[in-house]
């Protein structure tokens, strides 16, 4: 028989799963601030997003603007120069002096020299504000172009960031699906351990009535033969012989089998396992049995299995050796429902 399942083994188990559920807790904890933190480094990337599509929206309408401005100071000055070439065929020359040997008077030279100076003074004043324009879109355009790298830095900092939390994410998600596993595993193993405790007093009680039942009988059979001895010689005859029948039935009760021990649920609908079992049984057919160390139950025993009721040891396995059980049904998922868990075992016959 397996070693007994003490109650410090039990709240051994139940303090580790206490202690997995916490772990648990605290990973679900994580997990949810780290799917918070990286909501809001998307939310960022989206915001990141919108300004750079502004801003390059931005940098081609000053593109445009500044193709604009060159063309009006190209205008512009070939306008002005187109007025002074005027102004010199008509005078003949652009300076002073021969301004005023062709002029007629002083009158004429006075006011040719002012509308030539008025127009020189106008070309300057235009071509200076084109060219304070020109100046001042291309800075413009440089401010612009230089927060777009800024933003384009931002921009890969963050997606780097995104990909980094990503990978943080997925981790912490197996890191929860294995405590998960965890914590499910030693709430069986809590469960198992519960339920051979009890079918360990109940195996012992049980044992202990057999023992009872026995004695009892056997002081019994005694008393009836002294009694039939001292009647008679006949008597005595009879009653040896019904004491000897009452002695096999006794043995028969002492000497059966009670096991507790490990079992574990299977199909053969599961894939790579045969329709029938070592002895025979077509289990598609007939599932109820289970398979059995032939040297602590013989095949072909008829069992009762608790949980599982009366069966045939009808099959073996490679990993079955000593106080190991497989019980067999019809579908998988009545074999995983069933899972892994401490039985007591009566070998009948």
């Amino acid at each position: 028989m397996i070693s007994s399942v003490s109650a410090d083994t039990v709240s051994d188990l139940q303090g580790k799963q206490d202690s997995a559920q916490k772990q648990l807790d605290n990973n679900n904890n994580q997990l949810s601030n780290e799917i918070s933190a990286v909501n809001q480094v998307y939310q960022d990337i989206q915001q990141l997003n919108t300004e750079k599509k502004e801003m390059s929206d931005k940098i081609t309408a000053v593109k445009q603007k500044l193709v604009t401005a060159k063309i009006e100071k190209q205008k512009r000055i070939t306008d002005a120069k187109e007025r002074l070439r005027e102004l010199q065929l008509r005078e003949g020359t652009n300076t002073t002096i021969q301004i005023l040997e062709n002029s007629s008077n002083l009158t004429q030279w006075l006011g040719d020299i002012i509308a030539l100076g008025r127009l020189q003074a106008v070309y300057n004043d235009s071509l200076g504000l084109v060219k304070q324009s020109v100046n001042q879109i291309e800075n413009d355009q440089k401010q612009l172009l230089t927060y777009q790298s800024s933003l384009n830095v931002q921009s890969r900092s963050l997606v780097s960031k995104k990909n980094q939390m990503t990978t943080s994410l997925n981790s912490l998600k197996q890191l929860v699906k294995n405590n998960q596993a965890t914590v499910a595993t030693l709430a069986n193993k809590v469960a198992w351990a519960k339920e051979s405790a009890a079918e360990e007093v109940a195996a012992k009680n049980a044992e202990q009535t057999t023992q009872a039942n026995s004695t009892q009988a056997t002081n019994s059979t005694s008393s009836t033969t002294a009694s039939r001895q001292s009647e008679d010689a006949n008597s005595n005859t009879s009653s040896t012989s019904n004491s000897s029948e009452a002695t096999a039935t006794t043995t028969n009760i002492s000497t059966s089998k009670t096991l507790v021990m490990q079992s574990t649920g299977y199909s053969t609908e599961q894939s790579g396992l045969s329709a029938y079992s070592a002895t025979g049984i077509n289990l598609r057919e007939h599932p109820n049995c289970i398979a059995v160390d032939p040297s602590v139950i013989p095949l072909g025993s008829i069992v009762w299995v608790s949980g599982y009721g009366v069966t045939v040891a009808g099959d073996t396995g490679g990993a079955i050796k000593g106080n190991i059980i497989d019980v067999h049904f019809a579908t998988v998922g009545q074999a995983n429902s069933w899972g892994r868990r401490t039985v007591t075992v009566k070998i009948l016959s």
